[in-house]
């Protein structure tokens, strides 16, 4: 073989070597968050430093912690409790960060995973149910699974938590093919039950509502400007022309889809929440002013069987423009009963039933649940029959409201598609 010969067939080797090593983290990184298994997750952590983080769990105090799953083990990672109304000392909610101490790090390219205690859930299922559905009807949404987690020396194990994907750089990537426009994630604050209403030109409103997630270091022009332009825009726009008047600032068409699967699961703390718009992540286009909410925290999914289109939507500027307008309700009403058409073939049924029993012996002895048994099996009852019933229940309501929509949705005016 001659020389030049030689060294191509070694550049190529390691050209495909590089292309297998990615592919296979990708795998890895998937079947953590792909809720096909449930997985085993091993925090090796300090005695005192777990005794602290349980005393100072209101605090957002990072101890160190080497994570591990099947085998492979990130040393030196970041812990902290996470949450705000499920925070609890008792079974904490986690983020772990990979590179906290380690710039770069990261498990088969996941920079942090989140590990939820379902606190406010006794299905355990309503989180990931709820992103399953975004996703079937094409909005980015966190993938989620379930782990059993242990901790310290001795494996002590802590029960069965919800794992999720953060909604980061990673994320953006994956869904939206790009990474450097302008990340925020939104923090109901107390007593404000805010639904889009101008709060005026003050930028300092915004600092505390709209943490930024990516371009952290810039002034609080450059953030929040567009911000306010977005709010500005919500508020000025008739409601007769929404979707041109805001198609320099949001797609009206894709929020549509989320408040219809809010709707449908029954969402009661989302972007029409019951104390205002809660849990989603606002992400801004790279040199554009166009911005897209992605969802988080779903847990208070599944509340009402007879949940009806129009709950809450009077609360919220944007969301009573597109229900006093004919064309937008109508477009929203023809989302929901695609939703109900979807599953109708009983595959969100199926899901809650296969997760169900993927998790139920886990949990039936965490130590640290604060649910019965009985609790559990109730909660799952419970949304098997909603996934079974909600449907049907759904279409009657629109049924009642637009029979025109219910009788000739393939005439029924829709939004343009994009």
């Amino acid at each position: 073989m001659t020389r030049p010969a030689f060294r191509f067939l070694i550049v190529a080797v390691a050209l495909v070597s590089c292309a297998l090593g990615r592919l296979g983290a990708q795998s890895s990184a998937n079947s953590l968050i792909d809720g096909s298994a449930l997985n085993d997750v091993w925090l090796h952590i300090n005695a005192k430093d777990w005794a602290d983080l349980h005393t100072h769990y209101l605090d957002d105090t990072y101890y160190p912690v080497d994570f591990e799953w099947q085998g492979a083990k990130v040393r030196n990672a970041g812990i902290r409790v996470r949450g705000n109304t499920t925070r609890s000392d008792h079974k904490p909610s986690f983020r772990v960060d990979f590179n906290r101490y380690v710039d770069g790090q990261d498990l088969f390219g996941l920079k942090a995973i989140v590990l939820n205690n379902s606190w406010h859930d006794a299905s355990m299922l309503h989180d990931d149910l709820s992103m399953l559905m975004f996703r079937t009807m094409g909005i980015p949404a966190p993938r989620q699974a379930h782990v059993r987690l242990y901790v310290g020396a001795a494996r002590e194990y802590a029960g069965v938590y919800n794992v999720s994907e953060e909604v980061s750089k990673t994320f953006l990537t994956a869904n939206y093919g790009e990474d450097s426009g302008y990340l925020y994630e939104f923090h109901r604050q107390t007593n404000d039950n805010w639904g889009f209403e101008d709060p005026g030109s003050d930028l300092g409103w915004y600092i505390p509502r709209f943490g930024p997630k990516t371009h952290e270091t810039d002034s609080v022009a450059n953030l929040y400007t567009p911000v306010r332009s977005l709010v500005q825009a919500v508020n000025d726009a008739p409601q007769a022309d929404l979707e041109s008047k805001l198609s320099d600032f949001l797609d009206v068409n894709t929020f549509i889809t989320e408040l219809a699967v809010q709707n449908f699961m029954s969402q009661t703390d989302g972007l029409v929440g019951g104390v205002g718009a809660n849990n989603f992540y606002l992400y801004r286009y790279a040199n554009k002013h166009v911005s897209v909410l992605i969802p988080w925290d779903q847990d208070n999914s599944f509340d009402s069987m007879q949940m009806p289109p129009s709950w809450n939507l009077a609360n919220n500027v944007l969301t009573a423009k597109i229900w006093n307008e004919p064309k937008y309700r109508n477009a929203y009403l023809s989302r929901l009963l695609d939703i109900a058409d979807s599953v109708s073939s009983g595959w969100l049924e199926q899901e809650a039933a296969r997760e169900y029993g993927q998790i139920r012996d886990a949990v039936y002895i965490d130590p640290l649940t604060p649910f019965s048994r009985d609790d559990f099996d109730q909660a799952n009852a419970f949304v098997q029959q909603f996934a079974r019933e909600r449907p049907e229940i759904v279409r009657q309501l629109v049924r009642s409201l637009a029979p025109e929509v219910f009788n000739g949705r393939s005439q029924s005016l829709r939004l343009r598609a994009r």
